[in-house]
């Protein structure tokens, strides 16, 4: 097993050295026989001067070439209910139920309130209005 590290300033550089040690290593693969050697790990360490042979790690460590050069974007977490803005019964809930009654018709909101386990919107826990708001504005 071989681990290659290269230190680099740059992008570029970097890039130079790899290119460089890649025409390097396919020059060399070709001419040399298959186990014509006993297997010795190996770690070559490419800086600003001539490649240097150090003792393999304690650990290898596995070069994914495919791997993205920048992480991913973290996807953000959605604001927790806590800080949305308290609704009001009068101002936000009733004129949303008033409102699916005469566009989706009374049997539709009678049914969701079932879902709810409630007859009237009013007998709805504070903490679900918000959840009771976006299942009436939902289409059907």
């Amino acid at each position: 097993m071989y681990k290659i590290e290269i230190t680099a300033d740059t992008l570029a550089e970097l890039a130079g050295k790899a290119m460089s040690l890649a025409v390097k290593l396919n020059s060399g693969a070709a001419t040399e026989a298959p186990f014509q050697h006993a297997y010795t790990p190996q770690t070559i360490k490419l800086g600003a001067s001539a490649p240097v042979v150090d003792a393999p790690p304690a650990e290898p460590v596995e070069i994914n070439p495919v791997a993205p050069a920048t992480p991913a974007p973290v996807a953000e977490a959605p604001a927790p209910v806590a800080d949305a803005p308290a609704l009001s019964f009068e101002k936000d809930v009733a004129p949303i139920v008033l409102r699916a009654v005469a566009t989706k018709g009374k049997p539709y909101v009678e049914g969701v309130m079932t879902e709810f386990g409630v007859v009237r919107a009013s007998q709805l826990d504070a903490a679900r209005w918000a959840e009771l708001i976006d299942r009436l504005e939902s289409p059907f």
